[in-house]
């Protein structure tokens, strides 16, 4: 008998349904699994003492798709927070208001990469670099030492001119749920490296189930979707509404 263990690796592929795009990588990926949930009715056998089942249906509720990705980039956040992702370019920030207190970091809007000045409201005094502040972390520190006065959590008392970095910006929960189409393209590395593709026709764009970004391991995220029902890809008795497998077989010898 023909072994067929299976162990994949490979690429999923990603696009929004119905759109014929582009199809970008999801990147490096661990995970991808079709688990089927099932409602299972059934029958008790009531004519015999001992008991049993005299029948049981299992209904498929739900065709769940759960992926594991490692590309903690702007356009798999946007995709799986119903988010929105912008291309910030790199550029000078000028009079950025905030509230300072001494010991303590200011966030900015963008990390910096140089902080140009800091001054008071409308660009008045002008703070010394170095005694009243320091670029730190990206951010803006101000030492127990400064001359910058606290802030009165009311009206921002300083401004920061500073520069930074192309930025990659995500606004999560900003867009409606959308649909996908997924292609899986694997290598089966415990079979001499054939091929086998997965094509989910239609898939519900799943929120990310956890985000761990601090930690001693490398990040991962976790979506768990669903295959919904796409009418347009059953063009005959014999094709699925919802995903189909292709795989590379040993060419048959003759005989």
């Amino acid at each position: 008998m023909k072994d067929y263990s299976y162990l994949g690796s490979g690429i999923v592929l990603i696009r929004e349904w119905n759109s014929n795009a582009i199809w970008e990588e999801l990147g490096n990926t661990s995970a991808f699994s079709i688990n089927p949930q099932v409602n299972t009715l059934q029958l008790a056998d009531y004519q015999n003492p001992g008991g049993g089942i005299q029948n049981r249906v299992d209904r498929i509720t739900d065709w769940q798709l759960s992926l594991t990705f490692h590309d903690i980039n702007t356009a798999n956040l946007a995709r799986f927070t119903r988010g929105k992702a912008t291309p910030v370019s790199a550029a000078t920030v000028s009079a950025e208001a905030h509230h300072a207190y001494k010991g303590s970091y200011v966030p900015l809007k963008y990390p910096a990469t140089k902080i140009n000045s800091v001054t008071g409201p409308s660009g008045s005094p002008s703070y010394t670099v170095d005694e009243d502040y320091f670029l730190d972390r990206g951010m803006v520190f101000i030492p127990a030492t400064s001359s910058i006065p606290n802030g009165d959590g009311a009206t921002p008392n300083i401004e920061v001119n500073y520069d930074h970095a192309d930025i990659g910006h995500v606004e999560a929960g900003v867009t409606s749920q959308k649909f996908y189409e997924l292609h899986l393209q694997a290598a089966n590395e415990a079979g001499a490296g054939k091929l086998v593709q997965v094509r989910a026709h239609k898939v519900s764009g799943g929120m990310l189930e956890s985000l761990s970004l601090l930690g001693d391991e490398y990040a991962s995220a976790t979506v768990t979707q669903s295959l919904v029902k796409d009418s347009a890809k059953k063009t005959s008795a014999d094709h699925s509404e919802y995903f189909y497998w292709n795989q590379e077989e040993d060419a048959v010898s003759g005989s």
